[in-house]
């Protein structure tokens, strides 16, 4: 089975097991958790970028990594 974070660096990677994921480390995050959503067809189910996005902060959140974004770092992430 696919896992997305096969998809990401080993920093970020690694930042992110052990709960210390960066705020620039967010770009990545959602980019290969999109990767794999469009290598298993979720975006064919009306999936979307943003759908990563908050799958990827909900994630931080549960590892008590907190993010405040701006509206314009959210559409910058969002961005295709």
């Amino acid at each position: 089975m696919k896992k997305w974070t096969d998809k990401l660096s080993n920093d970020v990677y690694v930042r992110l097991c052990y709960c210390m994921t960066k705020k620039s480390d967010i770009q990545e995050l959602v980019n290969a958790k999109w990767l794999l959503y469009k290598e298993i067809g979720k975006d064919k189910e009306g999936f979307t970028k943003e759908d990563a996005l908050v799958s990827v902060l909900e994630l931080l959140d549960c590892n008590s990594s907190y993010f405040d974004l701006t509206e314009e770092e959210y559409d910058n992430l969002i961005a295709e």
